[in-house]
């Protein structure tokens, strides 16, 4: 790796600008709110992004939400590669010294570190917001579970669409591992029955044979209604970013943990209205 973080394309624009959006709707409508605001970037990175071509640099999502004019009373960026974990930690200390003693830098596994994170704050004094933006199929279920739980965290998932969809093949014969893999992801079984339907035609002769059926609405609506058993709101208009053959790599997911009604209405009115294609 590196440490270097390279530039996905022009979704990777949409997805930093939605976050940054709503990282400054965020801070504004709670800045007269006596509880903390935390920021947790559960894949860092080192702060900036290259592009492909190697000729420019972005700010990446770190780098974003240290330069919103309103401030979080605290940020945990948790980044697995000590690489870009040192990085980071030099663009913070060159560039965000006023800031140092808000952050926190934590090298290790994204669901490790975000659970412990989640464990040990007291959520009736704090209030965070979540960026998940994982590589492939990193982010746990079990994680999910433990971020929702807390009531406290609005939570920005980039869900990894492509990879999920190399891991069900046609016929259904996956090796153990790849289930594994995809039971971690999303939870629980309920998936081989929602995506794998009998082939009506083959099974006339009695063989079991099945069927893929995940198309673009069918794993969307799956995806979202998985959320909503854990998440009181979950924004119904994810955005789907594609790759430069119009293929789904990514959809990206907003979910509100908090159980109060007036906090869900107000995060999914702003979340709503970035997710808009044409806004």
């Amino acid at each position: 790796m590196g440490g270097k973080q390279k530039f996905g394309g022009k979704w990777t624009i949409e997805k930093l600008d939605i976050l940054s959006d709503y990282l400054d709707a965020y801070l504004t409508s709670l800045k007269n709110q006596k509880f903390n605001k935390i920021y947790i970037d559960a894949f860092a990175g080192t702060g900036n992004i290259i592009t492909g071509d190697g000729k420019q640099t972005i700010a990446g999502s770190t780098r974003i939400a240290l330069m919103s004019q309103l401030q979080f009373d605290k940020y945990y960026f948790i980044e697995a590669d000590s690489k870009k974990a040192e990085k980071l930690r030099k663009m913070i200390d060159d560039e965000f010294t006023f800031l140092r003693d808000k952050i926190i830098v934590r090298q290790g596994d994204a669901n490790t570190e975000l659970t412990q994170i989640c464990s040990n704050l007291d959520w009736k004094n704090n209030r965070a917001l979540l960026f998940l933006d994982p590589c492939a199929t990193e982010v746990a279920w079990a994680t999910l579970e433990t971020v929702a739980r807390t009531g406290s965290i609005d939570v920005w998932y980039l869900f990894p669409w492509q990879a999920l969809q190399r891991l069900l093949r046609n016929d259904g014969k996956m090796d153990t591992s790849w289930v594994e893999c995809i039971d971690r992801l999303l939870g629980d079984h309920s998936w081989q029955m929602q995506f794998y339907k009998e082939n009506p035609q083959i099974n006339l002769f009695g063989t079991g044979e099945k069927i893929k059926n995940t198309n673009k609405e069918v794993l969307k609506k799956y995806i979202l209604d998985r959320l909503g058993t854990i998440f009181p709101a979950v924004a119904q208009n994810p955005r789907i970013f594609y790759n430069k053959k119009q293929s789904p790599i990514f959809l990206f997911c907003f979910a509100v943990s908090s159980k109060s009604e007036k906090a869900q209405n107000l995060a999914l009115k702003i979340a709503n209205h970035l997710l808009k294609e044409n806004r």
